[in-house]
């Protein structure tokens, strides 16, 4: 087989969801998410330092996590999770047994005996919240509001920290001191997220990259009119003004923060839902950004099927993909890479079905059938395999958070002969 480059591309994103005027946050996700996936992800890359990967951390995700642990800010879920039971008010009832059951039930509810006790106490799809609040005791609340944030610790802090693992061990009857405890240590794993993706940075084995500052689609931005390239059928909004100096400034702004935030611009950037278009090229090169990475249909569609897949799911042209190309528009350019749809969406969607070892050994099979497949036509340089997906999402439909899987799979590629690990940086510096 030809040797194969692997490029992870894990974006860790939320859009803003704080209401900046009325001060107020109506969604716990940066917080549960930030305990699990974004500082659990890092951990599992710290843990194999012979991996190399690449992180996008999206501008408007880390004001939030900022937000937490610098400034004091709370979301509802964490205002009523430290109030005392004896102090919810009616309406803060309905809202703990319509929210805090907020995850997959099968993987962060139903293995947790006392957790799943309450999910079935709560009877969804039976009663309405407020009929339910008559089954439910303080003690019964107060386990609640424990686990409602405590499944959303990641598999490794319990590995890591005993008096957590402990605390989960405990199981039920905990005490409001406890359960401060717990916040307080939820907090301090939020904080833990931006210096711990520093360090894999400024130690070479991460790359980190940016996205527009609030996550906007770039292409809607620069024309509204460009929704009917993709969309030929799409009704149009009445008013399509344009609006590229804002295109320009959310990218701008992106890079300044990411320079702020980690001592060094970015290279590279994912454009929000991978959405592109001609125009925005040189906006994004103007702000320094060397290249941008977008999904394999892109690519398909704009060689006309040229590079695609057929109808068993076999690609055309495979050395097409599994290469850097160069974008030029007024006179700027960019590097862009194409992500692996299927590839990264066995991974997203088909995985968590698998025991962890067979995941790894179909991911490791199909890396060698590419390499097979591109060894007569890649010329000097190594198949790029780009897997772009979100780093967060996918997870919590996982057995054990994904961790069996993905600590397999890390450690496969670094110890496979024809099979390396990249940064996406480093790969483009040197082909």
């Amino acid at each position: 087989m030809h040797d194969v480059c692997l490029a992870f591309f894990w974006h860790q994103h939320q859009p803003y969801y704080p209401d900046d005027v009325a001060g107020e946050n109506p969604m716990p996700w940066v917080r549960l998410h930030g305990t699990k996936d974004y500082w659990g992800m890092a951990m599992l890359l710290a843990e194999t330092p012979e991996m190399r990967a690449t992180v996008n951390l999206v501008p408007s995700l880390l004001v939030q996590i900022q937000a937490y642990t610098d400034r004091g800010h709370e979301d509802r879920h964490l205002r009523l999770s430290h109030l005392p039971p004896d102090g919810l008010e009616e309406d803060d009832l309905e809202y703990l047994l319509d929210n805090f059951f907020m995850a997959h039930a099968e993987q962060m509810i139903r293995p947790f005996p006392r957790y799943h006790e309450l999910y079935q106490k709560r009877g969804f799809g039976i009663d309405t919240a407020a009929k339910a609040t008559r089954r439910f005791s303080k003690r019964d609340l107060l386990d609640l509001q424990c686990w409602s944030n405590l499944a959303w610790f990641h598999p490794l802090a319990f590995e890591r920290d005993k008096d957590l693992a402990e605390f989960r061990n405990k199981g039920s009857r905990w005490t409001q001191d406890e359960k401060e405890w717990l916040l307080a240590r939820q907090l301090e794993l939020l904080a833990e997220i931006v210096p711990l993706h520093r360090k894999l940075h400024d130690r070479g084995q991460i790359e980190l990259t940016t996205t527009p500052f609030y996550h906007p689609i770039l292409p809607l931005l620069w024309d509204k009119r460009l929704a009917q390239r993709a969309m030929p059928e799409v009704a149009l909004p009445r008013a399509l003004a344009s609006y590229p100096d804002d295109v320009q400034r959310q990218i701008d702004d992106a890079v300044e923060y990411h320079r702020r935030l980690f001592g060094k611009p970015p290279c590279g950037m994912w454009p929000s839902e991978g959405s592109v278009c001609q125009g925005i090229i040189p906006a994004i090169a103007k702000a320094g950004i060397q290249w941008i990475a977008t999904d394999e249909e892109i690519l398909s569609c704009s060689t006309n099927g040229w590079v695609s897949r057929d109808s068993n799911g076999y690609l055309r042209n495979p050395e097409m993909l599994y290469r850097p190309w160069r974008i030029e528009e007024a006179g700027r350019s960019l590097q862009i890479i194409f992500r692996d749809h299927a590839m990264s969406d066995q991974i997203g969607f088909h995985y968590q079905r698998f025991a962890a070892h067979h995941a790894v050994d179909d991911f490791i099979g199909r890396l060698e059938a590419i390499g097979g497949a591109t060894s007569g036509n890649a010329g000097h340089r190594p198949t790029l395999v780009s897997i772009v997906l979100d780093g967060e999402n996918c997870w919590e439909y996982y057995p054990n958070s994904g961790v069996d899987f993905l600590r397999g799979l890390y450690r496969r590629v670094v110890s496979h002969p024809h099979i390396t690990p990249v940064r996406v940086c480093d790969y483009l510096e040197k082909y």
